[in-house]
């Protein structure tokens, strides 16, 4: 089976770590995901909150120019355009997303720049407040250079995604674009009770503007400690009730988070579609939650 993940952190962790992508002691590398016929990984260039904005700048052409040398060294094609992810469907893909919006700083122009060095997906907010707006632990919404923010990632072709942000930040968005929009990584708030999460109003919506979701193996988000594969389980069966079968997907967050217990990489996600197998889970849909959704979105998207 193949697997397509929507959100890691691991190029800002093999930059850090001046480790390579075939082979390294992370969740991902090119050698785990062996597993898989084909992997396809959405990388997300983290914004940290304790760097200034111009620093998180500076930092992104860094990271993602050593994050190409790692995919040619690991034959991972990274995609920009839709008819590119095709073309390469033999072959393991990557998609480049920025993770906070806070590399922006207030300066407009420097989302073109992103654009232009191959970033298709940006997660807005990710803790507290930034210039775009608040994040999940906080009431504000989007600023007004946020809500410019969002205009020009629709001119661009940049993909929103709302994992982190504020319910405020997350109405603002869908009043402001009628187009789709995805959660990367966010589980239910009706299973956990966690602000990360999403409430059903949030994922219909998504689900309704043809958006995916990704259910994130983020301990913290998705239940109590200790928090095991059944865990997660729960959150994958609440959304199927609510009509999840063509817009969920998984979106890890690998070497960004604590873990369940039995999860120790990118190879034990298909411990989750053999658990799903056998509780009844059909082939179609456990096929259409590991990759044929995130899968169907990237082509119809990107």
């Amino acid at each position: 089976m193949n697997y397509t993940d929507l959100h890691c952190d691991t190029a800002l962790e093999i930059y850090l770590k001046k480790s390579g992508l075939c082979k390294n002691d992370l969740h991902v590398d090119i050698k785990k995901t062996k597993i898989y016929n084909k992997y396809s990984q959405i990388f997300a260039v983290w914004s940290e909150n304790d760097k200034t904005d111009d620093e998180n700048y500076e930092d992104f052409f860094k990271i993602r120019d050593y994050f190409i040398e790692r995919c040619a060294e690991s034959d991972v094609i990274l995609c920009e355009t839709a008819q590119e992810y095709e073309e390469h469907k033999g072959r393991n893909r990557a998609v480049l997303a920025v993770e906070g919006g806070k590399l922006l700083s207030d300066d407009i122009n420097r989302l073109a720049v992103l654009r232009e060095h191959g970033v298709k997906f940006l997660t807005l907010v990710w803790n507290g407040s930034c210039k775009i707006g608040g994040a999940f632990n906080t009431d504000e919404g989007l600023t007004g250079f946020g809500r410019e923010v969002v205009k020009k990632c629709e001119e661009l072709g940049i993909i929103i995604d709302l994992s982190h942000s504020s319910d405020k930040t997350v109405r603002d968005v869908f009043e402001l674009t009628s187009k789709p929009v995805v959660a990367t990584h966010s589980n239910s708030r009706s299973v956990f009770a966690h602000k990360r999460n999403l409430t059903d109003e949030q994922f219909r919506e998504i689900k309704r503007r043809g958006g995916i979701i990704g259910i994130s193996l983020c301990s913290p988000h998705i239940g109590d400690a200790p928090v095991f594969i059944k865990d997660v389980i729960e959150h994958i069966d609440y959304y199927m009730a609510l009509g999840g079968e063509s817009c969920v997907c998984f979106g890890c967050d690998f070497d960004g988070a604590p873990l369940p217990e039995d999860i120790k990489s990118v190879a034990d996600v298909s411990k989750i579609a053999e658990e799903l197998k056998n509780i009844s889970y059909g082939g179609e849909l456990i096929e259409n939650i590991m990759y044929k959704n995130a899968d169907n979105f990237i082509l119809n998207n990107l």
